[in-house]
């Protein structure tokens, strides 16, 4: 009988560490959950934000440079 009491505390200690992954298992499933739902209307905002600030793609005409003095320019340097 000398064995008897750290037998009963190691069966103890898995009866308690599989209570406590019983409850914490359910409870991690579901922070998961929440973080992916959350995950979801992030990027649902952002995209609908994203194309309402968005402009319709066009070309720009930048015309062509001038090859002489800018304007306003009196001094030669001839």
């Amino acid at each position: 009988m000398c064995c008897a009491g750290p037998l009963l505390a190691v069966l103890g200690a898995v009866g308690a560490a599989s209570a406590i992954g019983a409850l914490w298992l359910p409870g991690l499933a579901f922070l998961a959950a929440a973080a992916l739902a959350a995950l979801v209307v992030v990027r649902g905002r952002r995209r609908r934000r994203a194309a309402a600030c968005s402009t319709a793609p066009a070309a720009v005409d930048l015309g062509m440079p001038a090859l002489g003095p800018p304007d306003g320019d009196t001094t030669t340097s001839r």
